[in-house]
């Protein structure tokens, strides 16, 4: 777990900028935050006009300065593929997070852009995703962080990032597990005293992670398939969050409903933060 103060945010200016979600805005933008607003173009030629990367870096300072109060804002403009440079943007000012648009997926390809999809399976960090259409949001209440629970040796890592992320938000915390019937549990779907027993046997391991990483949070346990029953707590508790990690299933399961903060391995991230990087090509960087 750890306080967010690197912020890389890539922004197609392209095609404009929402406003940030409530959830997120409180992540992000802090007094101790540096914020580094990232646009990629495709082409070097187009750097080399001086008034056009100027324009660029001014349309990055208005959206800024629109977004955010309290952090300070960084700028950067780089060429080359925006997968690429943004995996070497996170190296490059050592991210502690990265929050990006979920985009738009091809026609039959998931709920993700080619971009975000490879940024989500490679970066060294926390990924804060937004979905280009998300349920409405009455500001006027809390919305609980939901935290998908997934036994695969990274559920520690997920439960404090969803512990930390939660005080920040000062919202309530609703830690979810699917049991998953079928194969070795093919009989708890008939076998309703074998259910019980599985359900009370997943209950107490969770509660005893609970106990250790986030305690005072609700523990709940589902019957079903992974994004079925994460996609049911979310909005059941109206989730302003979902923390997730290593399953693209309880990540799909928030598409359209509210924001995702994805937590790869701690092996990824331990082996993602060597003592020095290589900058990537980049035309201009300053702070606004």
């Amino acid at each position: 777990m750890s306080n967010y103060n690197r912020v890389l945010i890539p922004i197609d200016l392209t095609l404009g900028r929402d406003a940030l979600s409530p959830a997120v805005q409180q992540i992000v933008d802090t007094s101790e935050a540096e914020i580094t607003l990232l646009h990629v173009v495709d082409s070097q030629s187009q750097l080399g006009h001086n008034g056009h990367t100027m324009r660029l870096m001014t349309e990055l300072e208005l959206f800024g300065n629109g977004q955010f109060r309290r952090a300070r804002i960084s700028r950067r403009i780089e060429w080359g593929r925006p997968a690429d440079c943004i995996l070497s943007a996170i190296r490059v000012v050592r991210a502690d997070v990265v929050l990006m648009s979920a985009g738009s997926a091809p026609l039959g390809g998931n709920a993700l852009s080619p971009v975000a999809a490879e940024v989500l399976a490679e970066a060294a960090c926390p990924i804060l995703l937004e979905w280009a259409v998300t349920a409405p949001v009455n500001q006027a209440r809390t919305h609980p962080v939901c935290c998908a629970i997934e036994f695969d040796r990274g559920e520690e890592a997920v439960m404090r990032e969803a512990a930390w992320a939660a005080a920040r938000m000062e919202a309530p915390l609703k830690l979810i597990c699917a049991l998953v019937p079928g194969g070795a549990n093919m009989a708890l779907l008939w076998d309703s005293a074998g259910r019980e027993r599985e359900v009370a046997c997943v209950l107490s391991r969770m509660e005893g992670l609970r106990d250790r990483w986030a305690p005072g949070a609700e523990v709940h346990v589902g019957m079903g398939l992974p994004v079925s029953v994460f996609s049911r707590a979310i909005r059941s508790h109206r989730a302003g969050l979902l923390v997730t990690g290593s399953s693209h299933e309880a990540l799909l399961a928030a598409e359209s409903e509210c924001p995702v903060l994805y937590v790869p391995s701690a092996r990824r991230m331990r082996a993602g933060r060597p003592d020095t990087a290589r900058p990537a090509a980049y035309a201009v960087g300053g702070s606004a």
